[in-house]
């Protein structure tokens, strides 16, 4: 079955802290969008639980704070992290990370 996309993925891998429940955790990026991003991680967050990743995002001094929800979490991929709320600074800064990273 093909999936239809809203937003291109491309390969993206950086270290980034997720906080789930008040708890902080390591992870590690696997591909992003404009919408969203795929994290290797443990434990694995429930479906539509509410995440923040902290990341750094080219060109923005402080490191990013972007809320999330779960889309999918599944071992051993990792969980598929929708964006929301992005600010206008982040939306910038995503732009330019992606334009800098050929797709897949």
């Amino acid at each position: 079955m093909d999936q239809k996309r809203q937003y291109v993925r491309v390969d993206f891998h950086a270290d980034v802290e997720i906080l789930v429940g008040g708890n902080s955790q390591h992870g590690r990026t696997v591909n992003i969008s404009q919408g969203g991003i795929l994290v290797e991680t443990t434990p694995l967050p429930k479906l539509d639980d509410k995440v923040v990743i902290r990341m750094d995002l080219p060109g923005v001094a402080a490191r990013s704070e972007i809320a999330c929800i779960v889309r999918w979490a599944k071992e051993p991929e990792g969980v598929g992290l929708q964006f929301e709320n992005l600010r206008a600074i982040e939306v910038w800064a995503l732009n330019k990370l992606l334009k800098s990273i050929q797709p897949k």
